[in-house]
């Protein structure tokens, strides 16, 4: 989620808001959130791998398979203590899985958009307003759960969304920021997102209509397919439950995107890491290597 100042805040610049510590709902003692935080992090993602081969669009395996070749052939700065060979490897291995979350999003947008029954925007700039804020700070998350408020008041500030799903059966909307969620980040980073977040929920339905769609209800919803991203419980949809919240097969279009890429940079890896030992021991250089030890 990207916050976009807007010309009356007081701050600039633009920021890419990434996920943090688990967190499950809680309110301080008066039921009160100036920002929901959370408190610990998720173990697991609990599903088990099963690609089906079948779940993915040609575009969506195309753009797999270009991951690792445009990670092999980007420029990298060689790190003064690693070297070029070890700088090499850090840099592809990094560039694949930050490349690995965005095929995840895009897997889900293909699943949802084949199926008929979604409409799906996606990098959506939405306003949120000073009364918005207002509201989130003052109430519980339980009193937040059922609010809706109409746009008005100052912007404070404007934020890209990552996606936003409006259900054409039941006229149900989602407004998402999806994660990969390998692992934690920084807990003022969740601190940002799940505040954004909340915000949005309660414009989400004035805000869809200025928009031109007129939908019942909307839910703010952190996907975490990974389960460790580390937001709140309420918040937060992980694995296979992702299935569940749009009754569509999303875990096996994105297991096959995974499949599909770790099989190319699995290909790559040998000679990616012979080149590396090269630029280890130098021809006529090289160390010895000590004898292995033999079993009794």
């Amino acid at each position: 989620m990207t916050i976009i100042p807007h010309p009356a805040a007081h701050r600039s610049g633009r920021h890419r808001l990434s996920a943090g510590s688990d967190t499950a709902s809680r309110s301080t003692a008066s039921g009160r959130i100036p920002v929901p935080l959370g408190s610990g992090a998720a173990q697991g993602c609990g599903y088990e791998p099963a690609a089906n081969p079948f779940a993915c669009s040609p575009a969506v395996l195309a753009a797999a398979d270009l991951v690792v070749d445009q990670a092999l052939r980007a420029v990298f700065t060689p790190d003064p203590l690693l070297g070029p060979g070890l700088s090499q490897v850090g840099s592809v291995l990094s560039s694949v899985v930050k490349r690995h979350g965005t095929l995840l999003e895009a897997a889900l947008t293909d699943v949802l958009e084949s199926s008929g029954r979604y409409l799906v925007l996606r990098d959506v700039p939405m306003s949120i307003t000073v009364p918005t804020q207002e509201l989130v700070r003052s109430c519980s998350m339980a009193a937040l759960a059922g609010t809706a408020i109409d746009l008005s008041g100052d912007i404070a500030q404007t934020v890209q969304l990552d996606l936003v799903v409006i259900d054409n059966r039941t006229r149900h909307a989602f407004i998402i920021e999806m994660k990969r969620g390998g692992g934690k980040s920084e807990a003022r980073k969740v601190h940002q997102v799940e505040w954004i977040l909340r915000c949005a929920q309660v414009q989400g339905i004035a805000f869809l209509k200025t928009l031109g769609f007129q939908v019942a209800c909307v839910r703010a919803v952190l996907i975490d397919v990974y389960g460790r991203a580390g937001y709140s419980a309420d918040l937060s949809v992980r694995g296979r439950d992702i299935d569940g919240l749009f009754q569509e097969p999303v875990m096996d279009a994105i297991e096959r995107v995974t499949a599909r890429i770790a099989a190319n940079l699995r290909a790559n890896l040998p000679d990616l890491l012979a080149r590396t030992l090269d630029t280890l021991e130098p021809s006529g250089n090289a160390m010895p290597r000590p004898p292995r030890s033999m079993a009794p």
